[in-house]
C-alpha cells in the first residue's frame, strides 16, 4: 500500500535529517495517547519522509513536534511539544520507538480496515477522552467555543 500525506512543516538539520512539525490551533495529542496509537498523524508522516519523499526531500527523522497556538503556561498563547518520552515526560515512546511503533500501527489498520472486513469506525476506542462518535469530523470543540461567543455577544 502507498500512502499519502502532506506535512504543515518539515525542517532540515545540517547533518541531513528531519524535523516534522505539524501546527495545532489547540492542545496537541500526549505522549501516552501517541503512544497508545491514538495520534497517528507526525508517525505516518515520518514513515513517509523516511520510506518515500516529500518533493525531493527524504531522510532520517530526528525530531517530531506539535507547536500549538493554545494558552501556554505563561498566559500566554503559542507552545512546542513532543510526542514522544523526553525531558520530563513519563509515558510515551522513546524516540527510537516511535517510527517503529507507528509502522505496526499503519500495518495493523491497514490489514484490518483496508484488506480486512473491519468498518471503519469513528471513535475506534471509547476510553478515549474528547470526542464522541462524530465529533472528530466537524471539529466540534471549534464550533461551540465560536457558538458559544457569539450567543453571548447576542445577549449582550
Amino acid at each position: 500500500m502507498r500512502v499519502h500525506g502532506r506535512a504543515d512543516r518539515i525542517d532540515q538539520f545540517d547533518d541531513g535529517t528531519l524535523a516534522i512539525v505539524d501546527y495545532k490551533t489547540g492542545k496537541p495529542p500526549s505522549a501516552a495517547q501517541a503512544k497508545a496509537g491514538f495520534a497517528l498523524q507526525l508517525g505516518l508522516l515520518g514513515l513517509i519522509a523516511r520510506d518515500g519523499d516529500f518533493g525531493g526531500l527524504s531522510g532520517d527523522v530526528r525530531a517530531f513536534e506539535y507547536w500549538s497556538l493554545a494558552r501556554n503556561n505563561n498566559g500566554g498563547f503559542g507552545y512546542q511539544d513532543e510526542p514522544i518520552k523526553a525531558g520530563r515526560k513519563k509515558s510515551g515512546l522513546e524516540l527510537d520507538e516511535f517510527l517503529p511503533a507507528h509502522d505496526a500501527f499503519l500495518a495493523k489498520a491497514i490489514d484490518s480496515f483496508i484488506r480486512g472486513d473491519d468498518p471503519f469506525t469513528a471513535k475506534l476506542n471509547p476510553d478515549y477522552p474528547g470526542y464522541s462518535d462524530y465529533d472528530q469530523l466537524m471539529r466540534l470543540e471549534e464550533w461551540q467555543f465560536r457558538l458559544a461567543d457569539r450567543d453571548a455577544g447576542a445577549e449582550s
